[in-house]
């Protein structure tokens, strides 16, 4: 998976941006690099509608067709090599 996101600006020009009420990260680390699935910072509506910066995972969730294809491909894995030899 290719990495196309980073944040390369400071909390205070994101809150500004786009306009969050309130901050409930505190001292935000860098990202040099954001994937799917991973903690970002991101805006959202909190429950009482006010919107707020936070750090979250985002993205699309995976099938469970993608889940079982990598949890079988993991385990023809495993499976292979228990009957490599290994001298030592």
């Amino acid at each position: 998976m290719c990495n196309l996101y980073s944040v390369t600006t400071n909390q205070a020009a994101i809150i500004a941006l786009a306009r969050a009420f309130r901050d409930i990260i505190g001292n935000m680390p860098t990202f040099p690099g954001i994937f799917p699935d991973y903690p970002a910072p991101i805006v959202r509506n909190a429950p009482d509608d006010v919107r707020e910066l936070c750090i979250a995972c985002w993205g699309m969730p995976s099938s469970q067709f993608a889940l079982m294809k990598a949890t079988k491909r993991r385990a023809a894995k495993l499976g292979a090599s228990r009957w490599i030899s290994r001298s030592c």
